[in-house]
């Protein structure tokens, strides 16, 4: 992969009543994190500076209105205070409505300040479904948040799943696997392709080779065993390759992941074709990013743990695990919609 200028990320922490805070102080009080990126936070001054009180963290907040008064250095953490959890009505490990809307706007800032090229990379902290409901907030998770957020149709943004060995895209994520067969389309499926490719060329790609899995048994088998394959899937990798991606299949899905390493990225086609061999690999080191949106958004692969939060013990790993993932991004190929009208 190549790696040029450090990319600039925004970094909520989530759920304020979970852990995101806690591992968001304690990853960015690690040089190599301000070697890799320029890192700006996305939270509460008031919960923040509180957990920096309770665990003695060895780092200093510096907030901000905007990205021209960011120092970007080891010990000091760049913060834009959302001003709207109460503390004295704040309690570790209660999301409520109060810490929900804060999570919403915190995502708000991230994603308005990469729509405006202000930063390169969003990551998501720890959310918690329960609380954005409290507050009246409709709110399925992440990736939809972010295709309304960015004007995106919520079928054309796709969740990726990145770990050290494995680049896998969902088609179609959480509805039931008889609604994936209906969603499953030839629009679908080339849309889904060309965001593999364009999040490959953010992750530092040059030209990333792309596996298509199969839906049916042995890919179909030549219509044997179905003809999704021969009518939808088959189409559209025919029609990427025409357009200059280095995309293959469809492939047997009960073999495609046996030896890995073939492949730059893969795209499933429905949630457990993808999920399955991404746990097995690394299921501790996941994250989880939203693409073919106008922005890369990228959330930890773990939840806010209500049970730990504000106890000192919460593990940073996986924040740090997203960052080091997410540092080779590109900023020069940072927006979808325009790379795709370009050409590749």
């Amino acid at each position: 992969m190549k790696r040029l200028a450090k990319p600039r990320m925004a970094i909520t922490i989530g759920d304020a009543a979970g852990i995101g805070p806690e591992i968001a102080l304690k990853a960015l009080q690690h040089n190599e994190v301000y070697r890799s990126c320029q890192p700006v936070l996305i939270g509460d001054l008031n919960i923040l500076s509180l957990c920096l009180e309770k665990f003695q963290l060895p780092v200093e907040l510096n907030p901000i209105s905007m990205m021209s008064q960011a120092v970007s250095i080891p010990g000091v953490i760049d913060l834009f205070h959302v001003d709207i959890i109460n503390r004295e009505g704040f309690q570790f490990g209660a999301g409520d409505a109060m810490t929900g809307r804060a999570m919403i706007e915190y995502t708000k800032l991230a994603v308005d300040l990469a729509l405006k090229s202000e930063v390169d990379v969003v990551i998501g902290g720890p959310h918690t479904k329960s609380a954005a409901v409290k507050a009246g907030i409709f709110f399925e998770g992440y990736p939809s948040l972010v295709s309304s957020l960015t004007g995106t149709k919520e079928e054309e943004a796709f969740l990726m799943l990145v770990s050290d060995q494995l680049r896998v895209v969902n088609a179609t994520l959480h509805v039931s696997l008889r609604k994936a067969l209906e969603l499953i389309t030839y629009p679908l499926i080339l849309k889904a392709i060309q965001a593999t490719h364009h999040a490959g060329r953010m992750l530092g790609l040059d030209r990333p080779k792309i596996a298509v899995a199969g839906l049916n048994p042995h890919a179909g088998e030549g219509g044997l065993f179905g003809a999704e394959e021969q009518e939808v899937i088959i189409p559209a990798i025919v029609q990427a390759q025409m357009d200059g991606l280095d995309v293959q299949g469809p492939f047997a899905s009960d073999t495609l992941f046996a030896n890995i390493g073939n492949f730059d990225m893969y795209l499933a086609m429905y949630h457990d074709q993808a999920h399955i061999p991404m746990k097995m690999k690394a299921f501790k080191h996941i994250a989880a990013m939203t693409i073919g949106t106008p922005i890369l958004f990228s959330s930890i692969g773990h939840g806010s743990a209500p049970d730990i939060a504000g106890k000192g013990v919460a593990d940073p790993t996986g924040l740090l695990k997203t960052i080091e993932l997410l540092s080779c991004v590109r900023s020069e190929t940072r927006n979808f919609r325009n790379a795709m009208n370009e050409g590749r």
